[in-house]
């Protein structure tokens, strides 16, 4: 379960810029997305670092863990490129090769209680994209559960009551 939390504006620029971590690994340890990141940095006048620059940061998997992963464990293309600061179309490669079948989209999503989605939705405040993000599926398929499940759904545009994990303005 990801937890998004406030990140200062030092400890963004210290684990990017000291730390040599990638947008994805950071977005891993405070909850959000690579791409959000990625926007805070610039946002903060943090240059991004040159693509020939960008290191790889983990090995690939082992045939063995890759699909004790995404097999077993039912993580999705999304988390383990996030888990291995790669792109999503590298992951696909990686289970190609290691001849591992794709699970076909929203295949292994289990949807969670009725109970559990009003309670993070309407209780909580959590957007459907924050929903979708502590599941690791989309914020399309979230939306969905909580259709299917009879949720009465805010406006769009609305503000939440969840903390959006935005770093503070400088």
């Amino acid at each position: 379960m990801r937890v998004t939390r406030r990140v200062s504006a030092a400890e963004l620029r210290r684990l990017y810029e000291r730390e040599q971590l990638v947008p994805a690994e950071i977005g891993e340890r405070v909850g959000v997305s690579g791409r959000t990141v990625r926007a805070w940095l610039q946002q903060l006048g943090i240059p991004l670092r040159p693509r020939a620059e960008r290191r790889r940061r983990h090995r690939p998997p082992t045939p063995a863990q890759l699909r004790r992963r995404y097999l077993t464990d039912g993580l999705s293309i999304g988390q383990l490129a996030a888990r291995h600061g790669v792109s999503a179309s590298t992951v696909r490669r990686w289970l190609k090769d290691a001849g591992i079948p794709r699970r076909l989209p929203g295949g292994q999503s289990r949807a969670p209680s009725r109970q559990e989605l009003c309670r993070l939705y309407q209780a909580e405040g959590l957007s459907t994209t924050q929903i979708g993000e502590r599941y690791g599926v989309s914020q399309a398929t979230a939306h969905h559960w909580l259709r299917a499940a009879g949720v009465a759904l805010r406006p769009q545009g609305r503000p939440t009551r969840a903390d959006t994990g935005r770093p503070p303005k400088r």
